[in-house]
């Protein structure tokens, strides 16, 4: 199945915008979104800081069927993994199968803004696993995801009662008698981001699957990577998805669609997700002095024509991707979603259809 999905940013965009735009996307054809989950953005001039959580359950009201996923939510320091799970159970109560959760290691500008230290990855990743099975376990009422003796991955100390209370001791993070007395009544999704080898190995153990924001032409070994480590306990790789995340910039004035992507620009900075800087003002200054435009061009489909958009998406799903979120920067938004509902997204559901 080829699965295009939008993409809201909270980074970019006043709630009220996002708002609109995820509105129009349903009215157009979409019929999933995934968003941002942060406390800074990554530019400062322009910049905003949504709080996600709140915004899911205005855009959950709002729409009819859109189902929603974060992009990521890191359970690392400033969100406990108990009231993770807590949250979107509430959220998929009220909103039943329209509900997903994505986790990742965390930025520092989220997480060292409200006052924590940021530690090498190895321990971020830690930290990362043992909120997953906590939240795994408070969502599944106690069952852990069939983990093979041979993977790396040691089962922490839990212990589940009889009436399905978790207290959970691990190196990070503890819960004592925990349980859910408002449980999601049906499963909810949970997928993680990843780019280095031991974070896609534990995305495939314990996850239902990997989000990237990896182009086509460098997905191949990823890909290889975490279907073998699914395979290693026991999961068939073709029923876990592969997320993807095409940034985009579409208006018939090329320079336009490149001065909107200039707001993306620190994503480009080298090794950007274990920089130690927290504050945008700081992020803004040493994109500028340090992503190149040919880089930026590079990073983003920027294009005047939105057809033109159709081959380099048909290549994500070419090179393995089940699902992409098109995290667009436009200079008009609204027009960019309604466009691509008239012109591209036909394409892509004639294609499921021939498929199915």
């Amino acid at each position: 199945m080829k699965s295009v999905g939008y993409w809201a940013s909270q980074e970019q965009y006043s709630m009220q915008d996002l708002l609109k735009f995820v509105i129009e996307a349903e009215k157009g054809g979409f019929t999933s979104t995934m968003t941002s989950d942060h406390f800074h953005p990554w530019w400062n001039e322009g910049g905003f800081g949504n709080f996600t959580w709140i915004w899911l359950a205005a855009a959950a009201e709002r729409t009819k069927n859109m189902q929603f996923v974060t992009g990521v939510t890191s359970p690392v320091y400033r969100y406990n993994p108990a009231i993770i799970a807590q949250a979107f159970a509430s959220l998929n109560v009220l909103y039943p199968n329209r509900i997903s959760l994505g986790v990742g290691t965390g930025e520092a500008m989220n997480e060292v803004s409200v006052g924590f230290e940021w530690p090498h990855p190895e321990i971020r990743l830690n930290r990362t696993i043992e909120a997953i099975e906590i939240i795994n376990n408070l969502w599944n009422k106690g069952q852990p995801p069939q983990v093979d003796k041979e993977t790396k991955f040691v089962s922490r100390n839990k212990h589940i009662d009889t009436d399905g209370f978790l207290t959970y001791n691990g190196q990070y993070f503890k819960t004592k008698s925990a349980k859910l007395y408002t449980p999601s009544s049906n499963p909810i999704p949970l997928y993680m981001a990843a780019s280095g080898p031991e974070a896609i190995e534990a995305a495939a153990t314990f996850t239902d699957g990997l989000i990237t924001i990896s182009q086509p032409n460098n997905s191949k070994e990823m890909f290889d990577k975490f279907d073998q480590a699914a395979k290693t306990v026991g999961k068939d790789p073709t029923r876990l998805e592969k997320i993807g995340k095409p940034k985009i910039s579409y208006s018939e004035d090329y320079d336009e669609a490149f001065k909107s992507a200039n707001f993306w620009r620190a994503g480009e900075i080298e090794d950007v997700f274990n920089t130690t800087i927290n504050d945008p003002r700081k992020l803004q200054e040493k994109a500028l002095e340090e992503v190149s435009d040919e880089k930026l061009k590079k990073s983003t489909l920027i294009v005047t024509s939105i057809e033109d958009l159709i081959k380099p998406l048909e290549d994500y799903f070419k090179s393995g991707f089940t699902k992409i979120f098109l995290h667009s920067t436009s200079p008009d938004e609204l027009d960019f979603v309604r466009q691509f509902c008239k012109k591209v997204l036909p394409h892509f559901d004639d294609e499921d259809k021939k498929q199915t």
